[in-house]
C-alpha cells in the first residue's frame, strides 16, 4: 500500500473545521467517581502514579473493545446484521466514542452491518445512515478513517452497500466538498478509482451525503 503522506496538506484544513466541533459537554465534565478527579488534589508521585494507571486502563479498555468487535467479526460479516444493545454493538459505538484510531480499518469492514431492527421509514431525523453502527462510528474517529474508506472505494463493487456507505460516510467525515477535492487527488494517484463507472458513482453519493442516502439502492441490499 502506498504512503498517504500526501492526503496531510490537503487534509490539515479539515483539522479546525473538526476541532470547532469541541469536546461533548458530558465528557468535559468531571464526574464525582472519575478516577481523574484526583488531578485537583494530588501532585508529585501520587499524581504521576494515578496517569499512569489511567493511561494503563485506558488501554487496557481500548483492547476489551477491540477484542470484543474481532471476536464477532466473522459473524457480523456473515450475517450483516447486529443486534442493538448487545456487547458488540456497545463495544463498536464505544470505539467510535473514544475515536479509537486503530479500530478504523476493522469498523471499515463492518461498514455494511446494520441493526437488526433497521426499518425503511425513514426522515431527516432518522436517515438509513444511522443504522449502521460502524459507519457512525468511523465518523466520529475522524479523518483516520477517511484513509480505510479510500481504499475500501477502489475495491468494492460500485452498487453494494459498502461502497456507498463509505462513500457518504466520507461526506459526513469531511463535508461533501472537502471530501469531493479528496477523492479526486485519491484517484490521480490510483487510476482504478478514476474508472468512470467507480468515480462517478462514489461523486454522486457524497455529494448527496450521509443524511439522503437510501439503503434500498444498494444491489445487495435485502431485508431478509
Amino acid at each position: 500500500m502506498k504512503s498517504a503522506h500526501w492526503m496531510i496538506p490537503l487534509l490539515a484544513a479539515v483539522v479546525a473545521l473538526t476541532l470547532e466541533l469541541g469536546v461533548p459537554q458530558t465528557m468535559a465534565q468531571t464526574t464525582p467517581n472519575s478516577m481523574l478527579s484526583v488531578l485537583r488534589t494530588e501532585s508529585g508521585s501520587e499524581l504521576e502514579k494515578t496517569v499512569v494507571d489511567y493511561r494503563a486502563r485506558h488501554e487496557a479498555d481500548i483492547q476489551t473493545l477491540m477484542e470484543i468487535v474481532t471476536e464477532q467479526k466473522e459473524n457480523l460479516s456473515g450475517r450483516l446484521r447486529i443486534t442493538p444493545n448487545s456487547r458488540e454493538w456497545f463495544a463498536i459505538a464505544l470505539l467510535g466514542d473514544l475515536r479509537v484510531v486503530e479500530a478504523a480499518p476493522l469498523l471499515t469492514q463492518l461498514l455494511a452491518v446494520r441493526n437488526s431492527t433497521f426499518s425503511l421509514l425513514s426522515d431527516e431525523d432518522d436517515p438509513h445512515w444511522y443504522a449502521f453502527p460502524a459507519a457512525v462510528a468511523l465518523s466520529k474517529i475522524g479523518l483516520p478513517a477517511v484513509n480505510p474508506l479510500l481504499e475500501l472505494a477502489r475495491v468494492a463493487a460500485p452498487d453494494s452497500t459498502a461502497f456507498q456507505l463509505g462513500a457518504v460516510t466520507l461526506e459526513a467525515i469531511l463535508n461533501d466538498e472537502i471530501a469531493l477535492a479528496v477523492v479526486a487527488q485519491y484517484a490521480r494517484q490510483y487510476p482504478d478509482l478514476a474508472q468512470e463507472d467507480r468515480f462517478k458513482p462514489l461523486t454522486d453519493l457524497i455529494k448527496s451525503g450521509h443524511k439522503r442516502w437510501d439503503a434500498e439502492k444498494a444491489a445487495d441490499f435485502s431485508m431478509d
